[in-house]
């Protein structure tokens, strides 16, 4: 289990969570496959195979895991449908169907279509961590985390946590990681990867890869008045990864000693120690650079 990208909310209160509560929890929303009309479900799952617990201790933190099942029905597909259905009826009727009874014929359709399509599952694993107040998921996707984060506050009943660093401006933070050597995390170090936006107008941006981070072009852009809203890290001799202003990690990369340390064990709870371990070193360090403030609940 090796996480590749990372969202952390933090909890805004004392956590008091047991292993045996959050299992009886999550086991009480269990996932269930899609029936023939579900276009989605969602629902909890054990984190490893070899189990039937949805909640497992692991160094001190709990680990479990969600699935997710999608139908795959383009929208392209239904509205070429929808288009042959229309054609059909004006050519038999003489009249082309008005908005109430198109919005009719696409759900018919929907219907007909939905139990052939195609289905696509995926996994989402996470860890609470009770003593630090995290709450650590791996996904790459904003929206996915959220909706992670909500049916995990419908089983717990109660889930008050916030995105970690919300109340801090990533882009200054990380623009100041890249002029100050002292200012950086320790064990951090630069890539040469960089993604810049204006300050006044975030869509015009300015994108560097592979490029010297002396380059001139990177301090022209920065003195036009732009700030860095992602760049490329490396945390110790432990792993590399890309964080953005919402210090959300992507592209994780574990270095290989780290794997192969894991690879002397045949349980994949051992990849899951060794990788959170290494992840938590990063997020204390980030965490001493964070102004959290007034937490808000979400």
């Amino acid at each position: 289990m090796w996480f590749k990208n990372v969202q952390v909310y933090r909890f805004t209160e004392s956590v008091n969570l047991n292993a045996d509560q959050l299992d009886d929890a999550l086991a009480s929303k269990p996932f269930n496959p899609l029936s023939q009309m579900q276009e989605s479900t969602f629902g909890w799952v054990p984190p490893y195979k070899d189990s039937e617990i949805y909640a497992e201790p692991i160094g001190g933190r709990l680990f479990f895991c969600a699935q997710i099942q999608e139908k795959i029905l383009p929208a392209s597909v239904l509205n070429e449908q929808l288009t042959d259905k229309l054609d059909a009826i004006e050519e038999a009727e003489g009249r082309r169907p008005g908005k109430k009874e198109r919005e009719q014929l696409k759900e018919d359709l929907r219907a007909v279509l939905l139990p052939k399509a195609f289905h696509k599952t995926k996994r989402i694993s996470a860890w609470i961590d009770v003593k630090r107040k995290w709450l650590v998921i791996n996904s790459a996707s904003e929206k996915t985390a959220d909706d992670f984060t909500a049916q995990l506050r419908e089983a717990l009943g109660t889930l008050l946590v916030t995105p970690l660093g919300k109340n801090t401006s990533g882009a200054d933070l990380l623009t100041d990681w890249f002029l100050d050597l002292d200012n950086r995390p320790n064990g951090t170090e630069l890539e040469a990867e960089l993604e810049l936006a204006m300050a006044a107008d975030s869509t015009v941006k300015a994108r560097y890869k592979n490029l010297d981070l002396e380059a001139p072009e990177i301090k022209h852009s920065l003195d036009s008045g732009m700030r860095i809203i992602q760049m490329a890290l490396a945390f110790e001799d432990q792993f590399q990864f890309v964080i953005n202003e919402k210090f959300q990690m992507k592209r994780l990369k574990f270095q290989e000693k780290l794997v192969e340390q894991a690879g002397d064990s045949d349980d994949p709870r051992t990849d899951a120690l060794i990788m959170s371990d290494s992840i938590s070193q990063w997020l204390l360090e980030l965490e001493k650079q964070l102004n959290e403030g007034e937490q808000t609940i979400v």
